[in-house]
């Protein structure tokens, strides 16, 4: 009877086991929530791996990783996060790939009247009188802003609202709380309550793409690569594009 027991308990430890070895846990830019659930829901329906994800800003899950948070694939909103965990050594080199692309709007209430035409307007505190970006420290987001806002010879930074991250942005301009806001084209398209008044030349800021990079000796690398893998695929990247993010490479097949 005992040796039954002992046989059944090994038994449920070794399917524990096999359902951990089959989760994959990616912490990724929360910029890319809604992408990124519905590839996953994609991917699911042809593999028996579950993807689990915890999104936020991309520099405090780097902190998070770098602390020894059990993640096993990260996408982070800019390069910074990915050269941070590359120095600390806790990632896979080979395995860094681009997997989306975005382009940084200027935005304002919806029912915003007469609302700055451009980047340029924002230096007339008569027309705009607080602007939200992201922290240009631990914002992605945030520091693409801050590189157009630099270029603004006459601009009064003093008028800068910084934020926790992009959704942040996106409140205090629902709300009114600003007068503009600096975000990504994908999180403004997707939001009835604001409205885009410009695109800022590409040439005014770093290329803002979405590195992607399997943690070592994290728990379920080699799915993780498979997700990462299905991420560059044409299905994946027809998902991202009709989220409003441009096309990056040629996908794979």
């Amino acid at each position: 009877m005992r040796r039954a027991i002992v046989i059944a308990i090994a038994l449920l430890l070794q399917a524990s086991g096999v359902a951990r070895a089959q989760e994959v846990t990616v912490a990724a830019a929360i910029s890319l929530k809604e992408s990124l659930t519905q590839c996953a829901a994609e991917f699911e329906k042809d593999s028996k791996t579950h993807i689990r994800f915890s999104f936020g800003g991309s520099g405090e899950l780097a902190t998070q990783i770098e602390q020894g948070a059990p993640i096993d694939l990260f996408i982070s909103a800019a390069q910074d996060q990915i050269d941070q965990l590359a120095k600390a050594k806790v990632v896979e080199p080979s395995s860094h790939v681009i997997v989306a692309r975005n382009r940084l709007v200027l935005i304002v209430p919806a029912l915003a009247k007469n609302p700055p035409a451009g980047f340029d307007e924002l230096q007339d505190g008569s027309k705009v009188t607080r602007i939200a970006i992201g922290n240009p420290k631990t914002v992605p987001a945030g520091k693409y802003a801050s590189q157009v806002i630099s270029r603004l010879k006459q601009m009064n930074k003093q008028r800068l609202i910084y934020a926790m991250n992009v959704r942040q942005v996106l409140d205090y301009v629902e709300r009114g709380e600003v007068s503009a806001g600096i975000v990504y084209q994908t999180d403004a398209l997707a939001n009835t309550k604001v409205k885009v008044v410009a695109t800022a030349d590409e040439s005014l800021h770093d290329p803002i793409v979405y590195p992607a990079v399997v943690i070592k000796n994290g728990a379920n690398a080699t799915a993780a690569g498979e997700f990462l893998k299905f991420l560059q695929s044409e299905r994946a990247q027809k998902i991202f594009e009709g989220n409003g993010f441009p096309p990056t490479t040629q996908p794979t097949k």
